[in-house]
């Protein structure tokens, strides 16, 4: 049986140290009129609220926020000297922690400097190690994937770790340096590879000092293939050979925007820095009309190691604010003289008024060498597809384009979400997705884009109307225009949809990637399948019973690929917005629970004292494990209510602005769950003994007295949505409200807050 030395030193016995110095002055500063248990209690205070050697916050990961401080009436002089001792223990605490991260770094050992080595081009040479020759090479480079180097070796490619390989750099001495009395060694032959010659092979003959080496993905061949064919139908007719107009076409545009300048190379400003290779992306475009060739040039910035202290994530829309402006969609087009349309930026990145703040060198590509003398390079100006950060800088270039011309608004949540301010005669609500955007506008507001485009040179496609029948895509989806209403389904991902095989060898590589796709689907226009993938993605090694619950949710989703979401027309002035959520409390294999949320834009057309009736839209769902501990079952319906309500309150801080556009009134938000305790903590002043909870319940109630949340209801569980994002085996309300966009829904008791009954 093991036994514990008598100098080790426990987990717990760690903090005594920083505990008794934390309560020694806070001692000293306060003890002559506190007595020491209140003085033990504070020190623990302050060691709760003060970041541990591993960045840990207790209070924070307990509570998950600190408690609010209440600025209705000033502390009393006792409780300033606590405080202002308390901060003082927190300042040493912060320094202990800061001495022992910094004994912890000097501490570390550093690994080697691989950067060098993961930013070498393709067929740099290098030196790889063997354990029983050392250094050996020179070898070329074929790939790199992460920190693995494929070389090309005698027996064929060879992969290392990059800690195992480091560059070769080869002495070329000039003609004037070299002695001719000096007998040059024999090169030595290399062996031949293991095995027997293929039948026909031949030494290679070298026709050109550089060699291309050009990995085509699965869908570029296809494209290319179906471009022969199409020439072959004659139904493209351009000259040359495939895509031989579409890649001269692409690089002359890109010549005459500036987008790069020609150099000569030179060793002492170029052998230092990165030389990045270009390549041509060629694909077939507008298929269901007329097919056309079209390529893209493309720097190659595997490995671009500057990236990382750059910013590079550009914004773009958030599927609830795209899926809210579909709600609105018709009763603009309906009440307000709106119409949907999509514009769509030919060359987007390549038209970013800004150009990069570093230095990009690039190789010529194949299609431009003999046109241009020997050391020709690319110089890039502005951004071009392929680097990390020209999503961004096209960003910035077209939303200043939204708000600074056509005088937009972002939205409080999504800076890809804007509107107009002007009235309801010139109004447009737009979403931005890179270099689509999709709009609903009256139409002074879309001639007023149309004329600001042009002023500005921005070059796009006409843009494309949204009609009665025609579907157009967006985002992943496909929008259709039906009478007075608007359907919002797929746009054909179901096709990669395949169910897992269980006995196959890849079964778990199966199981991550179709549980991937099923989930994107799920996302975009299918709530009822999110339950099933949010619970598929938990685990980590799937057995037989888990491929066989994703497979019957796959099956469903394939069996059903015109399944979506339909936007009917509202009446603004007697719309609300309903927020159903549910908490499953440990239902999740792990014993977490799970929570989840609907969020509906309705008209209430029926209502009684027991129950009432909602037609409208669905704006938002979720469908998430929580991530903070949950000791009840009150627990987790607060934690579900307090996701939902955060969402709703974004959706509704955004939607009110666009009613004061349109001259319309605000739209209350209705809070629905069917916990009772819950709903007795929130309108009855119920209490609980969690003290973690405390927090989310009195925000909840101050959003409840400043009426934020105008009404809250207790509703029967049979009839909550929300259900179907909790369980396995839910109610059918939530498939009959994305069915029929309505909604019966029995009331158990309610608060009527304008001095009407209360039940």
């Amino acid at each position: 049986m093991p036994v514990e030395a008598h100098w080790a030193v426990g987990k717990v016995e760690r903090a005594h140290a920083p505990l008794r110095r934390t309560y020694d002055i806070l001692h000293h500063e306060i003890g002559h009129n506190t007595d020491e248990e209140t003085i033990l209690q504070m020190a623990v205070k302050a060691l709760n609220d003060t970041a541990g050697p591993h960045g840990i916050v207790p209070t924070l990961l307990v509570f998950g926020t600190y408690p609010r401080i209440n600025k209705d009436s000033p502390p009393s002089p006792d409780i300033v000297r606590r405080a202002e001792a308390i901060q003082k223990a927190m300042k040493m605490l912060q320094g202990i922690r800061a001495e022992v991260e910094i004994n912890r770094a000097i501490n570390t050992r550093n690994g080697p400097n691989i950067q060098k080595v993961l930013s070498l081009p393709i067929q740099s040479e290098v030196l790889v190690w063997r354990e029983n020759k050392g250094w050996t090479g020179p070898y070329e480079i074929q790939g790199i994937d992460g920190y693995t180097v494929t070389v090309k070796m005698v027996n064929g490619p060879t992969q290392f770790r990059a800690t195992h390989v480091k560059p070769y750099f080869r002495e070329e001495p000039s003609q004037a340096e070299v002695d001719p009395d000096v007998v040059r060694p024999t090169l030595q032959q290399q062996p031949r590879r293991r095995g027997r010659p293929k039948k026909g092979q031949r030494p290679a003959v070298r026709r050109s000092p550089r060699v291309y080496v050009v990995y085509l993905s699965q869908k570029e061949k296809d494209h290319y293939d179906l471009a022969v064919k199409l020439r072959l139908d004659n139904v493209i007719t351009a000259p040359g050979a495939p895509y031989e107009e579409s890649d001269g076409i692409e690089i002359d545009s890109l010549i005459n925007q500036g987008v790069f300048i020609f150099i000569l190379y030179e060793p002492d400003k170029h052998d230092n820095i990165r030389i990045y290779s270009t390549r041509m992306v060629r694909e077939i475009k507008n298929m269901s009309a007329k097919p056309y060739e079209k390529s893209r040039l493309v720097i190659q910035g595997y490995g671009d190691w500057e990236k990382e202290e750059l910013l590079t994530q550009a914004p773009t829309i958030q599927r609830m604010s795209q899926r809210l402006l579909l709600a609105l969609g018709p009763t603009l087009v309906r009440h307000y003289g709106c119409h949907g349309e999509i514009r769509d930026i030919t060359q987007a990145y390549t038209q970013a008024v800004d150009q990069l703040t570093r230095t990009i060198i690039a190789r010529l590509p194949k299609e431009l060498e003999s046109r241009y003398p020997k050391g020709t390079l690319l110089q890039v100006i502005k951004p071009l597809y392929g680097l990390a950060e020209s999503g961004l800088y096209w960003y910035k270039t077209y939303s200043e384009h939204h708000k600074v011309d056509l005088g937009m608004k972002e939205s409080t949540y999504d800076p890809c979400l804007l509107y107009t301010t002007e009235g309801p005669d010139t109004f447009g609500i737009t979403a931005m997705q890179t270099d689509d955007t999709l709009s609903f506008a009256t139409l002074p507001f879309s001639q007023k884009e149309e004329a600001e485009l042009t002023k500005k040179g921005l070059r796009a496609k006409p843009k494309t109307v949204l009609q009665q029948g025609q579907g157009i895509d967006f985002n992943g989806g496909r929008i259709q225009l039906y009478d007075n209403s608007i359907t919002f389904t797929q746009k054909g991902q179901v096709k990669q949809l395949q169910l897992v095989d269980a006995d196959a060898h890849d079964a778990q590589q199966q199981y991550v990637s179709q549980r991937a796709r099923g989930a994107y689907l799920a996302s975009i226009c299918q709530p009822e399948a999110s339950y099933d993938l949010s619970s598929a993605a938990q685990v980590k090694q799937p057995e037989a019973k888990d491929i066989e619950a994703l497979n019957v949710r796959l099956k469903w989703q394939i069996d059903n690929p015109d399944r979506g979401l339909t936007f009917i027309p509202l009446d603004l002035s007697r719309t609300k917005m309903y927020i159903f959520t549910d908490g499953s409390f440990a239902n999740n294999a792990d014993l977490s629970s799970q929570l989840g949320f609907v969020i509906v834009l309705a008209e209430e057309t029926a209502r009684t004292t027991t129950d009432f009736e909602i037609q409208g839209n669905i704006v938002h769902w979720s469908s998430t494990k929580c991530k903070r501990v949950t000791r009840s079952v009150l627990a987790s319906e607060l934690y579900g209510m307090t996701t939902g309500f955060d969402s709703g309150i974004s959706l509704s801080t955004t939607l009110n602005q666009i009613l004061r556009t349109l001259q319309a009134p605000r739209i209350p938000v209705v809070v629905c769950s069917d916990s009772r305790s819950l709903y007795e903590c929130l309108v009855r002043l119920g209490t609980t003994d969690e003290k973690r909870l405390m927090i989310d319940i009195m925000s909840l109630r101050e959003s409840y007295e400043k009426k934020e949340i105008s009404e809250v209801r207790w509703i029967d569980g049979k009839d909550n949505p929300a259900d179907a994002l909790t369980k396995k085996t839910p109610n059918s309300a939530l498939q009959q409200l994305v069915t029929s966009n309505t909604l019966r829904i029995r009331v158990e008791a309610y608060v009527e807050r304008l001095g009407e009954k209360s039940n």
